[in-house]
């Protein structure tokens, strides 16, 4: 059962979602109970996984070999 609720959302915050439903044909609250189910998923990202992401492509140099670097620059980016 959907239950009504009264919040304040920064303006900015509120017109990007109003956009993404727009743009995806949702009405706003699907927008909002998405992104609220996400956040409260169970499923976050796995902290060893997230700290070697960090560590591969946050730390400065970039440690990619150069066949990394290749793959990445030759993937398709409408196939993900």
């Amino acid at each position: 059962m959907k239950q009504k609720v009264g919040t304040l959302l920064e303006e900015d915050v509120l017109r990007r979602a109003k956009r993404r439903a727009a743009d995806e044909g949702r009405p706003l609250s699907d927008v909002i109970q998405e992104a609220l189910e996400n956040y409260l998923s169970p499923k976050g990202a796995d902290p060893v996984k997230r700290d070697a992401a960090y560590q591969l492509f946050c730390d400065r140099p970039m440690k990619l070999t150069s066949a990394q670097f290749k793959a990445v620059l030759e993937e398709d980016a409408w196939d993900l």
